[in-house]
């Protein structure tokens, strides 16, 4: 008599899919027993020993384990959730993660998508509460030991601060690896320096300067925001800083947002600018975002606007301008290219947030009127693939019962496993064909919904909406909308709406 054992392998015909992942920081990639290439000559060879097929490797090169925001751990986890393959394996646990409440998480999470997890160098069980008990207990000592190393790091480079040597990393913009000035580059800081304090320039407008001169910052362009970080660096005033302080007199490290006390100390390196030149410029950044306007400002289109000529990001502004008839004051959302808006290396031109609405009225009113014309064909469609996807889920519903069929005869001793194989083969044929028909069918479904129903009724609900209703109102219905124009500049044009169009993306 076969034991349950037996019957079990036997059904095992098809072989197991394993996914390897690889992690590396950028402290590992000094040690050649976690280096990229000794992790995957070893889990091609345990998986080879298993017999199991590789269906991918992920690789995450200098990415700490600390969480699980790593390019192809995103990636893996959303190939499990696709339930793409069988295995997970890796070199070590810590390879996976350091963090017990992510190792958690990730435990649930194979569980619920029946896919096994496995170490090729630790022996635990995931299908076993013992198992798991003795997986979280491991994440515990590596979670353990990562804060313990980071403590470790923290401490020291507070020392080296408090000695007035730079704590790590790169040196900036006008120093070499050694940290010794660069002249040329020292004379780029002082000119900016210049432009802001006695030229009295934005930000925007000395990025403007350096992109028109052809001056860059090691290859790339200059934009506001680098300016910006360039004059707040404290460095550059010779000065050290363990942090960034904040209004209690703490500081929070970029990465690790904990709360510390401030360390700043006279630094050993040559500075750009005096502390005193250092601490006016501040006062005066101080003064500038205190004059400005800090109102909320609702813009409708926020997120969603494309530039038509570089592609980048569209993002909104106000202007504003006295009126002659009584005084007030007139203010005009408009929207411009971040790439015009950074160092003017774009030529698309400002556009009026009236203007963009008549843009899409202008759509939605075409729309509409194609709406009306084809709007019984979408119906009769509608019926047509809906019997099709019923159809093709019928028989792929009889495939997976002969499947049952081929393998119940196996076990049964009536077919040999080379009959089993042949026509489980003939079976996976036909299942993916008719899998390929069906994706077919439900593309043309979706897209006969492309449109959204909500989108009829804009026009008629617009005016009876508040700023912050239309808004969400467009943020519901569209994803992305690109301008398009062939105009660089739209001086002449006040007030009119110039040249343009639109395409949409909806949600």
């Amino acid at each position: 008599m076969k034991s349950e054992d037996d019957l079990h392998k036997k059904l095992e015909v098809n072989t197991l899919r394993v996914s390897l992942y690889i992690r590396v920081s950028t402290e590992d990639q000094a040690q050649e027993g976690f280096s990229i290439e000794a992790q995957k000559r070893r889990l091609l060879a345990y998986s080879e020993s298993q017999d199991w097929e590789v269906y991918n490797i992920y690789i995450d090169d200098g990415y700490s384990a600390k969480d699980t925001n790593r390019p192809a751990m995103v990636e893996m986890l959303k190939a499990i959730e696709k339930e793409e393959f069988d295995i997970v394996l890796v070199y070590k646990l810590d390879r996976l993660t350091r963090s017990a409440s992510d190792c958690d998480s990730l435990l649930k999470l194979f569980e619920q998508y029946k896919v096994k997890f496995q170490s090729c160098t630790e022996t635990f069980e995931t299908r076993t509460a013992t198992g798991r008990l003795f997986i979280r207990l491991i994440a515990q000592l590596a979670q353990w030991e990562r804060e313990t190393i980071a403590e470790r790091v923290r401490m020291g480079m507070e020392q080296k601060v408090r000695e007035g040597k730079k704590p790590g990393g790169k040196y900036p913009y006008g120093y070499d690896k050694q940290g010794k000035p660069i002249p040329e580059e020292f004379a780029v800081l002082r000119r900016i320096y210049d432009m802001y304090m006695k030229e009295n320039l934005s930000f925007k407008k000395i990025a403007t300067r350096l992109y028109t001169e052809g001056v860059k910052r090691r290859g790339y362009d200059w934009t506001q925001s680098t300016v910006g970080l360039t004059l707040e660096n404290a460095f550059y005033a010779g000065v050290l800083q363990f942090g960034t302080k904040t209004a209690d007199g703490k500081y929070i490290q970029r990465r690790k947002k904990e709360r510390v006390e401030c360390i700043e100390v006279d630094g050993k390196h040559e500075a750009v600018w005096t502390k005193q030149e250092y601490y006016e410029m501040l006062d005066l950044m101080n003064k500038r975002r205190i004059g400005g306007n800090s109102r909320k400002r609702e813009y409708w289109f926020t997120g969603l606007l494309r530039c038509g000529k570089c592609g980048g990001s569209m993002y909104g502004r106000l202007t504003t301008q006295r009126s002659r008839k009584d005084g007030s004051i007139i203010r005009t959302p408009y929207y411009w290219c971040n790439n015009r808006k950074q160092n003017g290396s774009c030529k698309m031109p400002m556009i009026r947030q009236v203007h963009l609405e008549h843009l899409v009225f202008e759509h939605i009113k075409k729309v509409k009127a194609d709406h009306c014309l084809i709007k019984q064909t979408d119906v009769d469609q509608e019926i047509e693939c809906t019997k099709k996807i019923r159809k093709l889920k019928s028989k792929l519903d009889e495939i997976k019962k002969r499947k049952k069929k081929w393998q119940y005869a196996f076990v049964q001793d009536s077919i040999s496993v080379d009959d089993l194989r042949e026509r489980m083969a003939e079976e996976d044929e036909k299942e993916e064909t008719i899998l390929s028909e069906l994706n077919v069918i439900q593309i043309e479904k979706k897209s006969n919904k492309a449109i959204p129903d909500k989108i009829y009724d804009l026009d008629e609900l617009w005016e009876k909406l508040d700023d912050e209703e239309k808004k969400e109102a467009i943020q519901a219905i569209f994803k992305e909308i690109t301008i398009f124009t062939d105009l660089e500049n739209v001086k002449g044009v006040k007030n009119r709406f110039f040249d343009a169009h639109i395409k949409v993306k909806y949600k």
